[in-house]
């Protein structure tokens, strides 16, 4: 070995030993090493300088790298210019792409008759076994174990005549993702379409235990055929890798613009620092810019955008700028203001929030499920990060089936609009008619009609035999003949039936009947004006349940712009027009528009009408509803609304009635919205306690099922069982053992056994429970039925009966490849379970990995990755893999969103786990946060998951 080349390797052994030091350890290092050989000591600090030099916070931010440079930049750390190479192995070099830190990208093509074309990246010579060079084998190591449709494919590498390695990917003729979207003038649909393929390739290599770290639109790229390609991984991090081994935060070379706050502060890398920065892709390849901004070389300001400021909203980041830039957004997006707010409002941007959390914990647990929200939000489906309330399932549901023909859920909602207002009409037509012979007719003939419609809808009445369908048709059968020359009073008549067709289910019968009567009253000069627009409101809340979006429109307007609030008798049907566009504006998710409209029918009914007036209760519980249902408005301001609404209608039907009930449960819902989870509880309690002064044991069912699963959700598991024990016994009593909410209820009863820890009830409860759903479907294989079995089979395996576990594995595993994809992942790891209590690693290992792999054809909720994370981290530490088993036990923590181990079993399992791993910052901080859970008045001394947290405070050290 050559001197020159004895000096260099020592070099790069002193630099690898002084890079992670503090300034005074290096320091002490240089004296000790270079005493003798001060030349030695000015180059290894020049090194030591320059690597400084390539960070972001050192360079500025916008000067990681430097694209076709000048001829200067092309010194090694020696002086020396870096000279162009002709040939790499193979390759003949045809242009420079672009130079880095690490080293330079050339375009080339394989001298030979295949004419195969390769991006090469050469590292430069300086760097030869340092850091730099590390990562640059790194990169090489990590792209070799990446094979993904959307990451370019590793062709080659090799050493050239310098000694400098090289390596060749998969050459993309493409474009940036944003400036590539912009050019073809993508609309925001397709944006999110071809979004979702960087995502996959994102997902694939968080699989391989690989966080790229450096993810924007320069390392996107789009080919013409609109591939998506990500790119660029040298500066990734394997997750797998024992920690320390990679230096993290701001000196790993990342962009400051889409940089996580932990990538600032120097904290924890993991898939969530992935996800933060592709929603910031996101954000911009919407938007058409970033939601941070700040000046190009003020990385003070950098760090504090980042780590502390809340980016702008969507709907409000298109309009930034000036006009011209604006309307050039706009254009490129093939879309205006209104329709790009109305598109990025509500479930898009609480995804794109929910990616872009200042603390990784709140942000999705992975790239998946970030993903799979995205579609959700593309097919019109519920989203995850919104809360799963009835109304806004109800809503989606809509949204997802237009052309459905009966949505009994949304008429459900707004059937009770129109009763008011008939009766009210009503009592109008009595004041205002004046002849005493019309009175008497109209007084005949609703006598006559009431009598025949009960007279038909008697058991016993052999022409119907008690079928209110036939009952109804028969009804609306000459409905026009009998009230003719009354316009008014058929218009009332007919809206009262339809409604009562239409919350029975008929609401095809409604709709036709309705038309029918409007064709009628168009045509008399005699309805009045408030007649033809009761109809037309009643109409349009038909054409709403079935999807008519244009028709209700049209409809809605026609009565709004017709009708006055100065004529006490348009008042009634005024306000349900407004209430009726409230429903449907949050139907299509425009959710401010859907409030401002309830609170228009609000204002309206207070206005005019008594405040003890149904039109008044009614329109309040309506808005009450939309307050429930949305998260539009601050949260101070809504509990403050609601409680006045709830109030106003309690006022009206008093404290046991139905509607004040259905109140009181939307009043709970919107306090547990708002993270006022001891309001939320005192107000089920109530609608318990009102329940029970009925005797309504369905009703008790009903609501004691939401107090316990608001127990649950807060982590009070003991309190959550008992609860779960009175609504099954309710149910019971009602006869309704096996009705579908009763069996969800004793599936979460079983579930929030197994949480605390009482594995064999567990057992036994998910054991009666597929039982149950068995007979209900009479498929075995049903997904209910499979997903008991599968929690089962893990409460057996974690209360010892291993027998009884491995018995129902055997059967069970093979149904799950192919009924229920969602739950196979979880039944592999429940088998990787059994094999770590048979003290058989390697069988435990080969399951859990095999559940990685199938975990990533389905969907599964956070709690079940964190289980799958979990089980990898037992099986790890199985193994003596303490290290790798931490960065598990991490990603489990992440996808857990309780901080507090305390009130959270699994992280209290977490924290035991992590003490068997060893001693790590982890492990402190969990040890820091049990003692403290120790010290609280609230503990649960006989809960079982107690013993857990007893049992690692004993195993801190000090």
């Amino acid at each position: 070995m050559t001197p020159d080349r004895m000096r260099w390797l020592r070099l790069s052994q002193l630099f690898d030993r002084a890079i992670d030091l503090d300034p005074a350890q290096r320091e002490a290092l240089l004296d000790a090493e270079c005493a003798d050989d001060p030349s030695l000591r000015a180059e290894l600090q020049r090194m030591l300088d320059a690597d400084a030099a390539d960070s972001a916070f050192d360079a500025g931010a916008r000067g990681i790298i430097t694209l076709h440079g000048d001829d200067d930049e092309r010194l090694d750390g020696d002086g020396h210019y870096d000279a162009p190479a002709t040939r790499l192995g193979p390759w003949r070099i045809d242009r420079e792409l672009g130079r880095g830190g690490m080293g330079t990208v050339h375009a080339a093509h394989r001298d030979d008759d295949t004419a195969q074309r390769a991006a090469i990246k050469r590292l430069r010579r300086r760097w030869d076994g340092s850091t730099q060079a590390q990562r640059f084998l790194q990169e090489r190591r990590i792209l070799a174990v990446l094979s993904h449709p959307n990451i370019p494919r590793l062709l080659d590498n090799g050493i050239d005549d310098e000694g400098r390695p090289w390596f060749a990917l998969e050459f993309i003729d493409g474009s940036p993702l944003t400036a590539w979207a912009d050019a073809r003038r993508l609309s925001l649909h397709e944006r999110v379409v071809v979004f979702g393929q960087v995502c996959e390739a994102v997902q694939h290599a968080h699989e391989h235990f690989v966080v790229h770290r450096d993810l924007k639109p320069a390392n996107i790229l789009v080919d013409n055929d609109g591939r998506a390609k990500v790119l660029d991984f040298g500066v990734a991090k394997r997750m797998d890798e024992a920690a320390g081994s990679t230096r993290t935060g701001m000196f790993a070379g990342f962009t400051p613009e889409y940089a996580a706050p932990e990538q600032i502060t120097g904290g924890a890398i993991s898939a969530a620092t992935d996800v933060h920065a592709l929603g910031v892709v996101l954000y911009q390849l919407l938007a058409g810019r970033l939601p941070f901004t700040f000046p190009a070389d003020d990385l003070r300001a950098a760090a504090e955008a980042i780590s502390t400021q809340q980016p702008p909203r969507l709907e409000q980041a298109i309009s930034t700028g000036s006009d011209d830039d604006v309307a050039m957004r706009l254009r490129e997006r093939r879309t205006d203001t209104r329709a790009f707010r109305r598109f990025v409002r509500g479930d898009l941007g609480r995804i794109i929030q929910t990616a872009l959390a200042k603390e990784p914990q709140r942000r999705y647990g992975s790239v998946r499920t970030f993903a799979d929200d995205l579609q959700r939000f593309l097919d019109g489906r519920p989203v995850s990060v919104t809360g799963d309330t009835f109304g806004y399932r109800t809503r989606k549901f809509v949204q997802r089936n237009r052309g459905v023909a009966s949505l009994a859920a949304v008429t459900a909602i707004v059937v009770v609009l129109g009763i008011a207002s008939v009766l009210h009409q009503s009592g109008r037509v009595r004041q205002h008619a004046t002849e005493a012979e019309r009175q008497a007719e109209q007084a005949r003939r609703v006598r006559d009609f009431a009598m025949q419609l009960l007279a038909d809808a008697n058991p016993t009445n052999a022409a119907f035999g008690g079928d209110l369908e036939r009952v109804f048709s028969h009804a609306a059968t000459g409905l026009v003949e009998r009230f003719s020359g009354q316009p008014d009073l058929l218009a009332q008549i007919a809206d009262l039936l339809a409604s009562t067709m239409s919350d029975s289910g008929e609401r095809e019968s409604a709709e036709r009947l309705l038309r029918e009567v409007r064709g009628t009253l168009a045509a008399d000069p005699a309805a009045a004006p408030w007649a033809r627009k009761l109809i037309d409101v009643r109409l349009a809340q038909e054409t709403l349940a079935g999807g008519h979006a244009a028709e209700t429109d049209a409809l809605l307007d026609g009565t709004i712009d017709t009708l006055s609030p100065d004529q006490a008798e348009h008042i009634p049907i005024l306000t349900d027009a407004w209430q009726v566009r409230a429903y449907q504006r949050l139907s299509q998710g425009r959710e401010p528009e859907a409030l401002e409209s309830a609170r228009i029918a609000s204002r309206l009914a207070h206005a005019h009408m008594p405040a003890d007036s149904r039109v008044v209760a009614h329109a309040d519980l309506a808005r009450l509803i939309l307050l429930a249902t949305t998260s539009v408005a601050a949260p101070p301001q809504a509990l403050a609304e609601g409680s006045s609404m709830f109030e106003s209608v309690r006022g009206f039907y008093g404290d046991t009635h139905p509607v004040t009930r259905n109140a009181l449960k939307y009043m709970a819902m919107l306090q547990q919205e708002n993270g006022m989870v001891r309001e939320a509880e005192a107000t089920y309690r109530q609608l318990l306690a009102a329940a029970a002064a009925t005797g309504d044991e369905r009703r008790l069912a009903l609501a004691g099922l939401e107090l316990a699963s608001l127990l649950e959700e807060d982590d009070r598991l003991r309190e959550a069982v008992t609860a779960y024990d009175e609504a099954i016994r309710h149910g019971a009593e009602h006869n309704a053992p096996d009705r579908q909410f009763m069996l969800a209820a004793r599936n979460n009863r079983a579930f929030t056994w197994y949480r605390a820890g009482d594995w064999s009830r567990a057992a036994e409860g998910f054991d009666d429970v597929a039982s149950a759903w068995h007979r209900v479907h009479d498929d075995a294989d049903h997904a209910y039925v499979l997903s008991a079995r599968t929690r089962q089979a893990d409460a057996l395996v974690e209360s010892g009966q291993l027998a009884r576990a491995g018995q129902l594995l055997d059967d069970l595993l093979p149904r799950l490849a192919t009924h229920d994809p969602d739950f196979h992942p979880l039944g592999l790891s429940v088998r990787a379970k059994l094999h770590l209590a048979r003290r058989d690693p390697a069988a435990a290992r080969h399951d859990i990995d095999a559940a990685f792999a199938a975990a990533s054809q389905g969907s599964l909720t956070p709690r079940s990755e964190a289980a799958l994370w979990g089980v990898r981290a037992r099986v790890l530490l199985a193994q003596g893999e303490s290290g790798d088993a931490s960065a598990a036990i991490s990603e489990a923590a992440a996808r857990l969103q309780d901080a507090d181990p305390w009130r959270n079993p699994e992280r209290a399992r977490l924290a035991l786990l992590q003490l068997e791993a060893g001693p790590t910052a982890v492990a402190a901080t969990l040890c820091d946060a049990l003692r403290d859970a120790m010290r609280s008045q609230s503990a649960d001394e006989d809960s079982p998951f107690q013993k857990d947290v007893r049992k690692a405070v004993g195993r801190c050290p000090g």
